[in-house]
């Protein structure tokens, strides 16, 4: 049975009514590298809206409004971009929750197509499906290895952004590249003397002339590093088994890589990332430790409106202690697309099993309104 709609449900339902009557236009996200975009239009905005319900084997079920968006943007010249984009989201049992919080602003000078220049505040480059906007993600939530090991993750109210400048750009044959140094400290905090933090990322697109079988293949390779000198930074909320003190005034070396691996053949799409962080403290304070994670993800369409999706993960906050924390988790899902990702319902069972102790699933539906 459902459970009573309560003040988060009551929000969830007059934010789907307001985006169902909202005007359509087109806007979206910051993507790696954000692309020039086709319109000169000043100023033109959009917004969508995910509901959630959450069913536990353990605890109480959920009905929350997952995220409400809204995102505007426009041209200052034809080689000049800015774009602004607010969240607000309640009935998660989250800190977050119940408040409208400011994600992203950013000026973007875009010379020619190989070197444009980004300011402000975004997210820094790492990570393939950190950069897949959450109304395009396959699956309800991002891998457990992404949430924990991007860089700006660990910070309440950061949302994985942070504030700084980026060079990226699109060369020939297919490869993209981006170099940005940050503050450190995330977004929405007051300016500590953390950073900086260097932020590179590079990705390499293979399309085949030829398709295979009748169907168009195309592959990415990608591989990303940031590096930053951390002072009294609080890591407890990425890491809490490491089983390490001082996390939460972390000082030393933080030094972060990955690399990613996707494919797309036809109705078929296949996506995998690696990451792995090293924290070394400064003056002894703790003893260094590693973490690490990964995740391979495959999805299908059954039908033009039907897709099926598979995800299995891991993610190991100290490599050199096993604990709960050490985490294995598989998802499976099914994706309704009532017209593509402008409005779609998505359903699936995440089953989560630690190195230690039982395990437990979680049935979530979710329901998705795009206006663009």
């Amino acid at each position: 049975m459902l459970p009573a709609i309560g003040s988060g449900g009551r929000c969830a339902i007059a934010a789907l009514v307001v985006a169902l009557h909202s005007p359509l236009c087109r806007l979206e996200g910051q993507t790696f590298p954000p692309p020039l975009r086709d319109s000169t239009s000043r100023i033109r905005w959009s917004s969508y809206v995910q509901i959630r319900y959450t069913a536990a084997e353990s605890g109480e079920d959920l009905f929350a409004l997952r995220r409400l968006k809204l995102m505007v943007g426009g041209n200052l010249s034809p080689r000049v971009q800015w774009y602004t984009q607010g969240l607000f989201k309640t009935g998660n049992r989250s800190p977050t929750d119940g408040r409208a919080h400011f994600q992203e602003a950013w000026l973007r000078f875009a010379a020619t197509k190989y070197v444009q220049l980004v300011v402000g505040q975004f997210k820094p480059a790492f990570g393939r499906e950190r950069f897949t906007p959450d109304f395009r993600i396959l699956t309800m939530d991002r891998s457990l290895v992404t949430d924990a090991l991007t860089p700006d993750g660990p910070y309440i109210d950061s949302f994985y952004r942070d504030r700084g400048l980026q060079i990226d750009g699109e060369l020939e044959h297919g490869l993209r590249y981006a170099l940005g140094v940050f503050d450190g400290r995330g977004a929405n905090h007051a300016f500590r003397g953390v950073g900086p933090m260097v932020v590179g990322q590079g990705v390499k697109e293979f399309r085949l002339e030829q398709p295979v079988r009748g169907k168009p293949l195309t592959c990415q390779l990608g591989w990303a590093g940031a590096i930053r000198r951390g002072g009294d930074l609080p890591f407890r909320p990425c890491c809490p088994g490491a089983g390490v003190q001082n996390l939460e005034h972390f000082r030393g070396a933080d030094r972060r890589w990955g690399v990613e691996l996707s494919g797309d053949w036809g109705d078929l799409s296949v996506r995998g990332e690696y990451m792995r962080a090293r924290l070394r403290f400064a003056d002894g304070q703790s003893p260094d430790f590693s973490s690490s994670g990964w995740y391979l993800q495959a999805a299908k369409n059954l039908h033009w409106r039907w897709q099926v999706v598979a995800k299995y993960e891991t993610f190991d906050p100290n490599l050199q202690v096993m604990n709960r924390w050490d985490l294995q988790q598989t998802t499976l899902g099914l994706n309704f697309y009532l017209k593509q990702d402008t409005a779609k319902i998505m359903t699936s069972y995440v089953f989560q099993q630690p190195q230690v102790g039982p395990g437990h699933g979680l049935l979530q539906i979710q329901l998705q309104i795009f206006i663009h």
